[in-house]
């Protein structure tokens, strides 16, 4: 914008810009939310901490992984922001493969999915119990049980006398010393 000499009343232009109204045309408001912290609210009151002013701009820390609870907490690669808490999704059977979801409790959480390369649940789950059949009917009255020989029947009898166990060696108790020969007596 342009500034003229008032002619009229003959001010310089230096005088011009002293005007409040000019220097509010002439220099903006800053965009961003650095200055005004509270346009990350929304206009909701009691503002939730949902949103914070970070780098000039509004952002919600909940789920963002470069600003996960705070400005400049960045999750590690491959996990999430859920609640404000860097998560790892792909193990974590609570928050598994998203935030949120859970997995049914015998399964575990691998590579982001319930119950990865496990054996698959019985179909129908379970299956309903049929009801018990009936016992074959007993005759009346029982059989006796068969008769045990009387007296028992004694076990085969043992060698005797008995073999020695283990046999003795041929040449004494020692191992006969080197250099020298045997001695025959």
């Amino acid at each position: 914008m342009k500034l003229q000499n008032n002619a009229t009343n003959g001010s310089s232009p230096s005088s011009a810009s002293s005007s409040p109204w000019l220097k509010r045309v002439m220099n903006p408001r800053a965009t961003g939310c650095w200055n005004r912290p509270w346009i990350c609210n929304e206009g909701k009151f009691p503002p939730k901490i949902k949103k914070l002013c970070c780098k000039n701009r509004c952002v919600d820390v909940t789920s963002d992984v470069n600003n996960c609870g705070l400005c400049g907490i960045r999750c590690p690669f491959n996990w999430q922001c859920c609640h404000r808490l860097c998560i790892n999704t792909n193990v974590n059977p609570f928050h598994c493969g998203r935030c949120d979801h859970k997995c049914p409790f015998p399964s575990f959480c691998f590579y982001g999915m319930c119950g990865y390369a496990q054996p698959l649940p019985p179909f129908p789950f379970p299956p309903k119990p049929f009801p018990p059949k009936p016992f074959p009917p007993k005759p009346f009255p029982p059989k006796p049980f068969p008769p045990k020989p009387f007296p028992p029947k004694p076990f085969p009898p043992k060698p005797f006398p008995p073999k020695p166990f283990p046999p003795k060696p041929p040449h004494g108790p020692y191992p006969p010393q080197r250099g020298r020969p045997p001695s025959s007596g």
